[in-house]
């Protein structure tokens, strides 16, 4: 168990380095990152959606075994491809109306003349969609110095989660959902990034609101691991591919960010007054 920690805490550090590159003031190299991290996240969508697909041909077969073995089409491929392109298109032309429409157009193109199923809409919808957001946060002033952040606490999250639920153990939450996930990780996952959000912030905000802020963005990093796990658990695979030691793939890495910034945009619109925004 020590051993599974370790290299689930190293490989965190590891990723800790090509996300400082967000911070980049060259739009490009963000872009690089972010479409890296979305071209992978849909590649192991599409391998679990056709591994889910052929379940009934598994026979005795391991499912990481068979997962490894799956290769999306050229189809998905060029999906992918397209769905990069309106990220650029995206950030270039931030213009909400138009990339709705040309979203839902392609959406509805996907669905009526390639037949794709309502499942693998769903779970293209659910990919692509904040990388969309993470762009528009980019050119927002108040969020642009704070993407770092976001992506750092849902490592944090999943690290301290993983380590107190290893540790301390205790009744699991959803096991019907994840076998893992206990109350002893969810307290864990909650209280480190809050006590760090705490020191990172104080001096500047009401230490209320950073504490209420951190333990609404825990759950919800919580509760978007737990949608990942159920997806994995219908497609009856513990990890989503083997692309980063310790941690499984990507969609594995970064399930609780997909939720995190869909409920970000969310509030912003809302006009919510985020602990690490100062108010004029």
């Amino acid at each position: 168990m020590v051993k599974d920690f370790h290299l689930r805490f190293f490989s965190s550090i590891f990723l800790f380095f090509p996300l400082l590159l967000l911070f980049s003031e060259n739009n490009y190299i963000f872009l690089f990152i972010i479409q890296v991290i979305l071209s992978l996240s849909l590649w192991e969508f599409f391998r679990l959606k056709k591994f889910k697909d052929h379940s009934k041909k598994r026979l005795n077969t391991e499912p990481i075994l068979l997962i490894s073995r799956q290769k999306i089409s050229s189809l998905d491929f060029l999906i992918i491809f397209k769905i990069n392109i309106l990220v650029l298109f995206f950030f270039n032309y931030p213009n909400y109306v138009l990339i709705i429409l040309i979203f839902i157009f392609f959406i509805f193109y996907l669905y009526f003349f390639l037949r794709f199923d309502f499942e693998k809409l769903l779970g293209l919808i659910y990919c692509s969609t904040p990388f969309f957001i993470l762009t528009n946060l980019r050119t927002d002033d108040n969020y642009y110095e704070f993407l770092f952040y976001f992506f750092f606490f849902v490592i944090l999250t999943d690290v301290f989660s993983y380590f107190f639920g290893k540790i301390i153990k205790g009744k699991k939450i959803f096991p019907s959902i994840s076998a893992g996930k206990t109350f002893s990780g969810t307290i864990g996952g909650i209280l480190v990034p809050c006590i760090l959000s705490v020191l990172m912030f104080i001096n500047i905000v009401d230490l209320y609101l950073i504490i209420f802020t951190s333990i609404f963005f825990s759950i919800v990093v919580q509760f978007g691991d737990l949608l990942e796990s159920y997806f994995k658990r219908l497609c009856d695979v513990k990890d989503s591919s083997n692309l980063i030691p310790g941690h499984g793939g990507v969609l594995d890495r970064f399930d609780g960010l997909f939720l995190l910034v869909m409920v970000i945009f969310i509030l912003k619109i809302l006009n919510f007054n985020f602990f690490f925004i100062i108010q004029n």
